[in-house]
């Protein structure tokens, strides 16, 4: 028997189901404790978005091996005890059982329902160690010191913007927002402000509103605009570059300037009429730019919002994780992505300004302004622990983003290589995650150890190949700040 003959809509193991035939505790051969695997997913669960560990199923063919009713209730006993004692603080979950039907006598699969935590971080405490564990698609990983701030923040419910501070408010200090206010034909009075937080009822700022001063010199709101020559940062020439900082919505109007006066925007003539030709869609710009001050860490000291114009696309890249989405890798379906506000005192005042929306429907406009115009062009999203990048391909370049539309192309690379197949590799790799296997059958090797350690692992070495697990899978791309297209690419 099968999970699926026995759970209606049984899953792969994704963000919130794991499988586990039998779970047990002490030590293996090695000496390591063989209830830290299971814990850490039950620890996992409880600091992303909860999550189901199913008991009794083979995680790899989803063959239910069951449990028998002693076997079940000692399980059950342990859970209670290892979680008690090993997991702090305190996690809200639920086992249940599921009786498998077709055995004589009675067999069981265990459930253990996790909550996500309200009180975080959670961790697990081994031997003297603790260990803080986020869930992403299909494992589990150890959170990054950026997660943890995170979950901090969220746990407290004290994010950045909505401190006060000893500063008092005047409404003269903002005169760039209320005119912005009110060329959009609305006023705002105090009231409104202290009811949305903004300022409190005696008048004090929070630090969100700080950023909206008129003289307002905070480093935090520091955003880089380049644009480059070629798809990559490997030019040393750099066509133009500006650095904004004060006023949050100042930087974002010089912002979509410098991206508007560095990029096509005009129109083709056509018999009778004439065509609009430009490079991105001025809505998708702002959209995008005002997402990445929004959603930004401002707890990030000495870091910056980066706006990289390329020959084949622009790239808005924010500090800090997408506040509830893990991770993310050239996601296209970008309307499907919700994330939750990490500042909202700044989001209020945008949305004040009409820069931002309630619903926080950015992401559909976005695609919306690309629909229709073909696979490579579609704008996607990556993301990290570390930053969020939105990426919007150039309309007027003719075949998309280059990574996309183009497999293989022509690279070089300013160092002596080694092996026959570099370059090929490298190529191979180009704008795209290669599992080892891939690779070899590419160059027409198998992927032996002798292929692993001598050339995937001498080449990400070098640095020439950056690794990254994809679906628990170890995968490599070639490294664009080292590895160059050929001009006849472009």
């Amino acid at each position: 028997m099968y999970i699926e003959e026995l759970i209606d809509k049984a899953y792969l193991e994704d963000k919130t189901i794991e499988y586990k035939g039998i779970i047990a505790e002490g030590k293996d051969k090695n000496g390591k404790a063989l209830e830290v695997g299971w814990l850490k997913t039950l620890v996992a669960f409880a600091n992303t978005d909860g999550g189901k560990l199913i008991i009794g199923v083979e995680n790899k063919t989803h063959k239910v091996v069951a449990l028998d009713r002693n076997k079940a209730d000692n399980i059950v006993l342990m859970l209670h005890r290892l979680i008690r004692e090993k997991i702090d603080p305190i996690i809200d979950y639920e086992i249940t059982s599921i009786p498998v039907n077709d055995t004589v006598p009675i067999r069981f699969v265990l459930c253990v329902q996790v909550n996500a935590n309200k009180n975080l971080p959670v961790a697990l405490h081994d031997n003297g160690l603790l260990g803080i564990y986020v869930r992403n698609y299909g494992r589990t990983d150890i959170a990054s010191q950026e997660q943890i701030r995170d979950m901090v923040l969220m746990s407290d419910n004290t994010p950045f913007d909505t401190m006060l501070t000893d500063e008092i408010y005047h409404k003269k200090d903002f005169s760039k927002m209320f005119k912005l206010i009110s060329d959009n034909g609305d006023s705002v009075e105090d009231k409104e402000l202290i009811s949305k937080n903004i300022i409190s009822a005696e008048k004090k700022l929070s630090r969100g509103m700080l950023l909206f001063k008129d003289n307002c010199n905070d480093i935090r709101t520091k955003l880089v605009a380049t644009q480059w020559p070629g798809i990559t940062k490997g030019s040393s020439v750099v066509i133009a570059s500006e650095v904004y900082t004060g006023n949050l919505l100042e930087v974002i109007k010089k912002t979509i300037e410098f991206i508007k006066n560095h990029s096509v925007n005009g129109y083709k003539k056509e018999i009778d009429t004439r065509i609009e030709y430009i490079s991105f869609p001025g809505r998708a710009v702002t959209e995008g730019v005002v997402n990445a001050v929004g959603h930004r860490n401002y707890y990030i000291q000495g870091s910056q919002i980066e706006v990289n114009i390329f020959k084949d696309r622009l790239e808005i890249t924010s500090p800090g994780a997408l506040l509830g989405v893990r991770e993310l890798h050239r996601e296209k379906n970008i309307s499907s992505i919700i994330p939750r506000r990490r500042n909202e005192i700044i989001c209020e005042v945008l949305e004040l300004c009409k820069y931002m929306e309630k619903k926080g429907s950015g992401f559909d406009k976005i695609e919306a302004d690309y629909k229709g115009r073909g696979e490579e062009y579609r704008p996607y999203v990556s993301a990290d622990a570390q930053s969020f990048t939105l990426t919007l391909p150039d309309l007027t370049f003719s075949s998309g983003v280059v990574s996309e539309s183009r497999d293989n192309p022509e690279v070089y690379v300013e160092t002596v290589l080694e092996g026959k197949n570099d370059l090929k590799i490298l190529s191979f790799c180009f704008g795209k995650y290669r599992k080892v296997s891939e690779i070899a059958s590419y160059v027409g090797v198998k992927p032996s150890t002798f292929f692993r350690k001598n050339v995937i692992s001498r080449l990400a070495g070098k640095g020439l190949l950056l690794e990254k697990k994809v679906d628990n899978v170890t995968m490599f791309s070639s490294n664009v700040n080292l590895v160059k297209l050929k001009d006849n690419n472009i």
